[in-house]
């Protein structure tokens, strides 16, 4: 069987990029010929991030172009010649500086796919900003956590989200950009962004902050006030101090913990009888504090088959990301991989992006040895020139989404942010998350773009409607526990018997079958199982640092410290974007049909790859200190004179010294306490105490200045929080990263831009849809007369518009 991108030729570039790593590595898994272009001292990553390096670069070849220099330059534009994509991690204007940006190599090769990856695009008053990930983050908000905190300021967590998502939606764009370069024989220049990449990360949050100001309320950090009493979510610790992660988003699935927890009987007390939801947010933290006393009675021998044995309660056990690997559904879907590198000797790792049926990405070779390829690049044929190009990227595909809440749904929103046809069925009373958080607010994201068929699955008439609409799609997504869609008629077998080429995508929690395929998931039990608790929070969930607390205890010093970005929705929604993308491409160009899996814990694991992996003499990652300040002097936040906050990210000696100059403290670099890297390892709290002391004397955005012009990692934090920064930045809306749009309720809104950016067919800006918005457009569209729509309407076969809006 061929594999998805064989034939395609791709030149990776970029100043140790993780995400231009990250981007190639799908491709080359996918079959895809990568050149990973290395200056003679070697890419960056294998000395800063070895394991990184290691997984990120998988099944590549490296050549040594040195293209600082004019021979290395025009060495580069030859081997342009020859690939079909080009994948650039520098900063904005280095490559135009050599005469090998976008512009210089698409004139010489029209038909090249170019895409830059940058912090915040190459143009505005951020693009200056260092594209690492703290820096990023910190810029946008990520790292004020709000109540979510043990302490006031800014609060760290190393992980490259940012990096992560920005390579999945470049995935995606550059596969979009290949079909159309199918059609029109031309490429195109791509820009993808860290910022874009961290947008999945905002649930709803955008949103809030802007009803809240439309009512004149103040806006805080991750202002989350509908959550406030709510407990859809609770992290409980045993006795021999490790702590489980449940989720409760359903009112059985909180019924069922507290039966097991043996608190059951208290639920006939009225003030928990809307438990995941509460009168007061007294009333909340009374059924936490009950949940927290039963289960630090027991051990977690006790609870682990008790909450195993039913299937209603949706939980994972806190892991590290090695931890991670022995999971036993990470195993049985063969999400945990070995690779034998030559150096290392077996390296166990994450696996493919997906699953698939007729063409399996299953990689083989480790990172390559630095210049080590198996000779010149052979290019495929191309299609010729012609005049007319699609209105978007992934224009003329037709996905048809079944599933709930955010993960899978929001993977579907970037789809149809990228020009995909999405229609989303749902029942009479719609996608649960419509109501999440306030009618409609957190729908506002998960539905952009996309239209509503509402109808009763649970008939015969509307199975055949259903049936109908997927017979022409090319797409089938459903995002429920197995079983679900078979009942209704919308299995597998049944619909690829309707249409061979469709696409079929299961991308539910666990997977389609396995030990833990029925259970329930949720995002912050998703990110448990690759290892969010040991990579964001480190110490505090090491079993030794509470034992014989007590619960009081628990909730002063330890729990506090456990807050965590969730990613677990998010992570996964990226990884089943470029999944589905591969899938589509493949589609696209065989005509041939077959099934797509993925899973929240894939998607997770993938987000922490560079840890989710395990192989002799491994070092250890990188982790923030107890306060969660950073992960050294040079990787950390600090206050300064206005009570805001820096980030400063330093990772080189050039850098350092940049930043001894800027601080008008050169001494710095002739201390022997600091004079190179191992001596500031060794000095590590000396050299935070003088910079603690020096950065208090100015405002952030003072040092912001004065640090990027001297070309250091720096960033003032937000500390308004990620929502609040993307509703309100007036220089995101200026340089295309936001866009502004009419809500049919809440008026003029402002949200992320499409997550890639293209220079000829761009993505698409759409209202979200309301349930059964579409019902008579679509079934009209279908072939259904009018009386035969008013006959379903009578009957109940399809439900009736819920909001404002054309039928």
């Amino acid at each position: 069987m061929s594999q998805i991108c064989q034939g395609v030729n791709v030149l990776e570039i970029g100043a140790g990029s993780a995400a231009a790593s990250m981007a190639g590595m799908v491709l080359a898994d996918a079959g895809a010929r990568v050149w990973k272009v290395e200056p003679p001292e070697g890419d960056r990553l294998r000395r800063t991030k070895p394991s990184g390096f290691l997984v990120w670069n998988r099944g590549k070849e490296s050549v040594v172009v040195d293209l600082r220099t004019r021979a290395g330059q025009q060495q580069f534009r030859g081997l342009a010649a020859d690939a079909d994509v080009v994948i650039e991690g520098f900063a904005p204007g280095t490559t135009r500086s050599w005469g090998i940006d976008a512009q210089a190599l698409r004139g010489l090769h029209p038909h090249l796919v170019h895409v830059a990856i940058t912090g915040f695009g190459a143009t505005g008053p951020y693009s200056k900003i260092k594209a690492s990930d703290a820096l990023v983050a910190a810029k946008v908000g990520i790292w004020s956590r709000g109540s979510f905190s043990h302490r006031a300021g800014a609060s760290v967590a190393p992980v490259a989200w940012g990096s992560y998502g920005a390579a999945m939606q470049a995935v995606a764009g550059i596969l979009g950009a290949l079909l159309v370069r199918d059609r029109t024989g031309r490429g195109q220049a791509l820009d993808a962004t860290l910022v874009s990449g961290l947008d999945p990360i905002d649930y709803f949050v955008t949103t809030i902050v802007q009803l809240m100001a439309k009512r004149g309320e103040v806006p805080k950090a991750d202002s989350r006030t509908t959550t406030q009493a709510s407990r859809f979510g609770v992290l409980v610790a045993t006795r021999d101090g490790r702590f489980i992660q449940t989720s409760t988003l359903l009112p059985h699935q909180g019924k069922a913990l507290s039966q097991v927890a043996g608190i059951a009987v208290l639920l006939d007390d009225p003030r928990y009888a809307g438990l995941p939801t509460f009168k007061t947010p007294e009333d909340a933290q009374a059924w936490e504090d009950l949940l927290l006393e039963a289960f630090r009675a027991r051990d977690l021998a006790y609870w682990l088959p008790r909450l195993e044995a039913n299937a209603d309660i949706a939980f994972e056990l806190a892991r590290t990301c090695e931890e991670g690997l022995d999971h036993p559904q990470i195993l049985h879907n063969c999400d945990a991989i070995t690779i034998e590198d030559t150096r290392h000797g077996p390296v166990r790792q994450v696996g493919p992006i997906g699953h698939f049926s007729r063409s399996p990405i299953a990689p083989r070779a480790s990172a390559p040895a630095l210049g080590h390829h198996a000779g010149p690049l052979v290019p495929a044929s191309r299609p010729t020139a012609a005049p007319d190009a699609p209105a978007h990227p992934f224009s003329g595909t037709t996905i048809v989404e079944f599933g709930c809440f955010y993960a899978m749904p929001y993977a579907i929103t970037m789809a149809a942010a990228l020009g995909a046809r999405v229609i989303k069925l749902e029942d009479g009373k719609g996608d649960p998350y419509r109501q999440a958080f306030g009618p409609e607010v957190a729908s506002n994201k998960s539905t952009a773009g996309k239209e509503s068929l509402s109808l009763d699955l649970q008939r015969p008439e509307g199975q055949a409607i259903a049936r109908k609409l997927i017979a022409q799609a090319d797409v089938f997504v459903t995002g429920f526990r197995s079983g679900v869609a078979e009942k209704l008629g919308l299995g597998h077998d049944a619909l690829v018997a309707l249409n061979p080429r469709l696409l079929y995508v299961h991308a539910a929690g666990y997977g389609s079958d396995g030990p833990y395929a029925h259970r329930a998931l949720y995002a912050q039990a998703a990110q448990a199982v690759a290892g969010s608790f040991g990579r964001q929070v480190g110490a505090w969930s090491d079993p030794a640092r509470n034992l014989g607390m007590s619960v009081m205890e628990l909730q002063a010093v330890v729990l506090p410290r456990l807050g965590q970005v969730v990613d677990g929705d998010s992570n996964a929604a990226l990884g089943l974007l470029a999944a589905m993308a591969l899938g589509i491409f493949h589609q696209r160009r065989t005509g041939i049909g077959q099934r797509l899996e993925t899973s929240m814990i894939a998607g997770n694991a993938w987000a922490y790859s560079d840890d989710f992996c395990a192989y002799r003499g491994k070092p250890a990652m990188a982790l923030c200190d107890d306060e969660y300040f950073g992960t050294s002097a040079l990787d950390r936040a600090y206050p300064t004179a206005d009570d805001g906050w820096i980030y400063l990210d330093v990772d080189s000696q050039a850098e350092f010294e940049r930043l001894a100059r800027a601080l008008e403290r050169p001494e710095l670099t002739r201390d022997p306490r600091f004079a190179d890297a191992a001596a500031r390892a060794a000095n590590d709290d000396a050299l935070i105490g003088t910079f603690e002391a020096h950065f208090a004397k100015q405002p952030a955005l003072a040092w912001e200045t004065l640090l990027v012009g001297a070309e250091v990692g720096c960033a003032a934090v937000s500390m308004q929080g990620q929502g609040a920064f993307v509703a309100f930045d007036p220089d995101l809306q200026a340089t295309g990263l936001t866009t502004r749009f009419e809500h049919p309720i809440f008026g003029e809104m402002v949200r992320a831009a499409p997550p890639v950016s293209f220079s000829e067919t761009p993505g698409r800006v759409a209202d979200p849809c309301f349930r059964g918005q579409h019902n008579r457009s679509i079934l009209t569209e279908f072939g259904y007369r009018d009386d035969e729509i008013a006959g379903f309407e009578a009957h109940k076969v399809i439900f009736p518009l819920s909001g404002p809006g054309p039928r």
